[in-house]
């Protein structure tokens, strides 16, 4: 029995990956021509009409690998994402649903994504359409994510730059950092536990999967961090030093 429940999860698996890249090709054939049409061709309302229907569309994902028994989710402090409006949102990043998990739960999201998904044909569309991708220069990055949230989008942004290693010490980059103090938006920190993400972690294969049950997510949206308290250093010092602070939030949540 035990066999055939994993075989079974990874199955669920297959068909959730298979049903966010068919989905994710149709809307970017399909329905962002149309969102465009309904925008009036205006870039700025065609983000707004795309970004609120990729949070509606996230939603709908997550929910349908909750029926599916692919995973399980509970969100701590939840109402704290109600309506939030230029933050920088950051988070550990264990498993690859982790972003599509924050989308689902932050509306106006806006994101800086690996440059080499636009060579995905799934994602590439959207990538272009909508987020920052990383592998413009810097200083473009900043003045993007700063119009985006000065538009009231908000930002999300995983300070290890990649899913973490398992068993590693997490090694954060000061590049979050840099986006909150340049854009003067303070931070909001979500830790992501929960069991292993066997299956979903950096290097794991397709067909794994937890051995003996689904992925749990526990998140907790924890206090702001606000960046007025660094307002008053030099950037270099500042970024260490915000970093130094994400990193310490995030890895108590680990130890508890």
């Amino acid at each position: 029995m035990a066999k055939i429940r994993y075989i079974r999860r990874v199955l669920v698996k297959l068909f959730c990956f298979a049903f966010f890249g068919i989905s994710s090709l149709i809307l970017a054939i399909l329905l962002f021509p149309i969102m465009h049409v309904l925008s009036g061709f205006s870039e700025k309302k065609f983000k707004k009409i795309a970004r609120n229907f990729n949070h509606r569309y996230f939603k709908f994902f997550v929910k349908i690998a909750t029926i599916l028994g692919a995973i399980r989710l509970t969100v701590k402090n939840k109402d704290a994402l109600t309506d939030i409006r230029s933050k920088v949102v950051i988070a550990n990043h264990p498993s690859l649903l982790d972003v599509v998990i924050l989308f689902s739960l932050i509306p106006n999201a806006d994101c800086i994504v690996k440059g080499e998904l636009i060579q995905n044909k799934f994602m590439s569309l959207i990538i272009k359409k909508l987020y920052i991708p990383n592998n413009l220069p810097f200083d473009e990055q900043l003045e993007h994510a700063k119009k985006s949230m000065e538009e009231g989008n908000n930002l999300i942004i995983f300070p290890e730059g990649t899913r973490s290693k398992p068993g590693e010490p997490w090694e954060f980059k000061k590049g979050a950092a840099r986006f909150a103090l340049y854009s003067k938006n303070d931070v909001i920190p979500i830790f992501f536990g929960g069991n292993e993400k066997i299956g979903l972690r950096k290097h794991d294969k397709l067909l794994q999967y937890h051995p003996t049950e689904c992925f749990q997510y526990n998140i907790k949206v924890l206090a702001p961090i606000y960046v007025s308290e660094y307002e008053d250093m030099p950037m270099t010092k500042s970024a260490t030093k915000l970093t130094h602070k994400m990193k310490e939030i995030l890895e108590k949540e680990l130890q508890t």
